[in-house]
């Protein structure tokens, strides 16, 4: 039985991209690639909706956040600000902490909508506080932050803002130029159905004038962003837009990922996502059990749903033995009280909602958490099809 990923990334595949991953290897070099790299860029820059750099990097989501970390930090101690309501946002404190800031954490419970004004008192009470970090959509808990509200907070007092838009890239409106973003990290294999090993990265004009002349030199080879970016000029000439070595064939699937969500126009995207989000969220309801977030708050691109303590895994098992569907289970203080469904990219479709919700039905009968067989389909339905 082939499973069926419906977990919060890797996605499902799209069939062309599979082919296009098929097709002999290039060199990373030369006019051909150079022509491809560069139309990958542009095309990236779309989904941002920036006109500012755009580069691809390869490397794992995490790493490109992480490679911002040493362009902002002057010295040890550095203030930074970290937004987090879930799992990917308190990793994120962390990974700041390792690299040296004193991070000051505007946190609530999981799910929750971050208190904004608690955002502004950090900043008026901590003047030298270099940038804000937040994750757009925290897979974990199924919220969305609101992003351009908090570039509103970051531009008015002057800071960076830094945008983990690794789960919504494609697939959640994100407005780079307009909503006032220094810097944002995109994926490939979720919203976009490709496969991972590189993130686009956008970049404001002010980020990289800042790492450009800050007093202290960026103790970072790689992650040093003025040098890497005057390396990939540099080469350019000969058709090699980057400093180092690149995984082209990724980066080529990555180029066809951007083309056909372009070709399906962006906003045609973000409705198809957020209408199965919200059937999903409906067939959830009507199967008498909660989600997460409150409805306003809620992820369009995943459904996290609260179950009886000590099920997440017994359900996860069941629709993965029974009928290979793989969905995600709850994580840290989460655990074994969530299973994650996610629907992103060619999964955010009626073709794949049909095979998950019959499914998780018969599941939850046979688990005796829920006896509304039909329910959940009927709801879905009428959303989708109102």
């Amino acid at each position: 039985m082939r499973k069926v990923l419906f977990i919060p990334g890797p996605t499902e595949v799209d069939p062309d991209i599979l082919s296009e991953l098929s097709k002999p290897v290039m060199a990373h070099y030369g006019s051909d690639w150079g022509e491809i790299y560069l139309q990958t860029c542009e095309d990236a820059k779309k989904i941002f909706k920036t006109k500012s750099a755009v580069t691809i990097v390869p490397l794992p989501g995490t790493a490109a956040m992480e490679m911002s970390v040493p362009n902002i930090l002057e010295k040890d101690g550095d203030k930074v600000i970290n937004i987090s309501n879930g799992f990917f946002g308190d990793a994120q404190g962390n990974m700041l902490r390792y690299c040296g800031a004193e991070v000051l954490d505007v946190k609530c419970g999981d799910g929750e909508r971050i208190d904004l004004e608690e955002v502004k008192k950090y900043l008026d009470l901590n003047r030298d506080t270099k940038a804000i970090y937040v994750v757009q959509n925290d897979t974990s808990t199924g919220i969305l932050n609101n992003v351009k509200e908090i570039g509103r907070i970051a531009r008015k007092h002057d800071k960076l803002l830094v945008v983990d838009a690794i789960s919504s890239f494609g697939g959640i409106e994100l407005d780079f130029d307009g909503w006032g973003i220094d810097y944002a990290v995109g994926y490939a294999s979720k919203c976009l159905s490709s496969v991972n090993g590189v993130c686009p990265i956008a970049m404001s004009e002010r980020f990289i004038e800042f790492a450009s002349r800050r007093k202290n030199s960026i103790r970072s080879y790689f992650y040093n962003i003025p040098f890497y970016l005057r390396e990939s000029e540099d080469w350019a000439p000969i058709g090699h837009p980057h400093p180092t070595s690149v995984p082209t064939t990724i980066i080529r699937a990555l180029h066809m990922a951007q083309k056909k969500a372009l070709e399906e126009g962006l906003e045609e995207r973000y409705r198809r996502h957020s209408l199965v989000g919200r059937a999903y969220r409906e067939a959830i309801r009507a199967l008498n059990l909660e989600t997460l977030p409150r409805e306003e708050d809620a992820s369009p691109v995943l459904t996290a749903v609260k179950v009886p303590e000590g099920m997440s895994h017994k359900i996860s098992s069941l629709l993965l033995e029974r009928f290979g569907l793989m969905i995600g289970e709850g994580l840290a203080g989460l655990e074994e009280k969530l299973i994650r469904i996610g629907h992103m990219g060619i999964t955010a479709s009626p073709q794949y909602l049909i095979q998950m919700v019959p499914a998780l039905e018969l599941v939850l009968k046979e688990l005796k958490v829920t006896d509304r067989i039909g329910r959940g389909v009927e709801a879905a339905a009428k959303v989708l099809w109102a």
